[in-house]
């Protein structure tokens, strides 16, 4: 939960990628490992536009949280799978996350890897 909070308040904060606009709203003071600048680059963000940037990131966070609910719903049997191999294996590679993904829906594989699926899985 704090990845995704940190990426989505940088995303908000230094990409500009929010309501609020395409620019940077993080003072450069507030990444010094400075703690009196870091504490000055705090306060000189007014009340109002840090209520905003918390709304921004969760918003961010609330409609990740809902694609990423809908994608699980949506893909519910090559979930239950990737559960069962991971049980058995512990880990997978991206081929063989790949490979069991291809059976459930179309993805692009490369086509010059065409080892079977159980052979992957079985590995």
């Amino acid at each position: 939960m704090q990845q995704i909070t940190q990426i989505a308040k940088q995303m908000v904060t230094m990409n500009g990628m929010s309501e609020l606009g395409p620019w940077a709203l993080t003072d450069p003071a507030a990444q010094s490992s400075d703690v009196v600048l870091r504490m000055l680059a705090r306060n000189s963000m007014s009340e109002k536009l840090a209520e905003d940037i918390d709304s921004s990131v969760r918003d961010i966070i609330e409609r990740a949280y809902e694609i990423v609910k809908e994608q699980i719903r949506n893909n519910r049997e090559a979930v239950d799978k990737m559960v069962e191999v991971l049980l058995e294996k512990e880990t997978l590679s991206g081929d063989e996350f790949r490979a069991i993904l291809s059976e459930f829906t179309d993805i692009h594989v490369d086509k010059t890897d065409r080892t079977p699926v159980r052979e992957l899985i079985n590995a």
